[in-house]
């Protein structure tokens, strides 16, 4: 019975020391200080960068707000300046990195640029802001109604046919009747050609000339993205200069500095806007112009890009042609 007894307390206390020894050994790991490796107090140079979030702003009231963040990437100073529709740039932030709440956002194309000295010369990196009243949720759900509005009105009338087709007298009709080589009754094709054409054109001015088909494009397309520049650029007030408007693609929207191009020509009472938008090309230039200025008056130049990349080539003589009317 001793003997049992014993052994029992053996078993016991091995088990303890087996349940204690792998907890401590835990308990001594979990404050052990973590060693520091030994790069982490190395500054790393990386690219520098100007962020907004976002960069396209819902306004509320004529109003919206972003966040501006930027870095130089190697800790030298940084000079943030702004932009409004090719304006005159103003300081906006000074530090080789930090971000700034910008509170002002309004119906307007902002160009946030980092550089690094406050003279202007090194350009690091750029992000475009631009305010929209349309990206909202309630824009959203108007153009939803508007849709499903539609898509009512067409089934209404879809129905009313059926109808009228299944009320007609006589028997159910289940082909259609064979197309009669003669008819007793007088064919007027010139009324009839008189009524398409009008259908047509009523059918085009309610899609295309009432704000629908607008209405309807996403804000991130490319159709979105043109209709959006251009009704800002229409609404921008007119200033007292000789405004100058620059068309062109990326290339022009990436390369073209329209705030050293008003500091050049500021002498001369030039103002410098563009208009440029990546893919954009002369099929879409003419009838951008037409809506931002349709009474032709409102600019005093057109610069148009012309030159390497841009020559008229046989297989598209066409898109040169549209220079013409512009």
């Amino acid at each position: 019975m001793m003997l049992t007894l014993l052994k029992a307390r053996s078993v016991f206390a091995a088990l303890v020391a087996c349940i204690i020894i792998p907890s401590g050994t835990a308990i001594a790991q979990g404050v052990a200080p973590q060693p520091r490796a030994s790069g982490s107090n190395r500054s790393e140079s990386a690219a520098p960068i100007v962020t907004a979030k976002p960069e396209r702003v819902p306004l509320t009231n004529g109003r919206g707000s972003t966040k501006i963040q930027w870095d130089t990437g190697n800790g030298a100073p940084g000079f943030v300046f702004v932009t409004e529709d090719g304006g005159k740039p103003v300081l906006f932030g000074e530090s080789p990195q930090g971000d700034h709440v910008a509170s002002w956002i309004g119906r307007h194309r902002y160009i946030f640029e980092l550089y690094g000295d406050n003279q202007r010369r090194t350009l690091l990196a750029k992000v475009i802001v631009s305010g929209s009243a349309e990206s909202g949720p309630p824009q959203r759900g108007l153009l939803w109604q508007s849709i499903a509005r539609w898509m009512l009105t067409l089934a209404l009338v879809a129905v009313l046919y059926f109808v009228v087709y299944l009320s007609s007298t006589g028997p159910l009709r289940t082909t259609f009747p064979a197309e009669p080589t003669t008819s007793p009754r007088t064919l007027h094709v010139g009324r009839n050609v008189c009524l398409g054409v009008a259908a047509f054109i009523c059918v085009d001015a309610m899609i295309f000339h009432s704000g629908l088909y607008v209405s309807m494009l996403a804000p991130a397309s490319y159709a979105g993205r043109i209709a959006e520049i251009t009704r800002e650029e229409k609404e921008r007030p007119p200033s007292a200069l000789k405004e100058v408007l620059v068309l062109g693609d990326s290339r022009i929207a990436e390369g073209f500095s329209a705030a050293l191009a008003n500091e050049l020509g500021s002498p001369a009472g030039l103002k410098f806007v563009s208009l440029a938008e990546p893919a954009a090309s002369a099929n879409t230039w003419y009838y951008m112009v037409r809506e931002a200025d349709p009474t032709t008056g409102r600019y005093w130049a057109l610069v148009i890009p012309y030159g390497l990349g841009y020559e008229p080539t046989t297989a598209d003589p066409l898109r040169m042609s549209r220079h013409a009317p512009v």
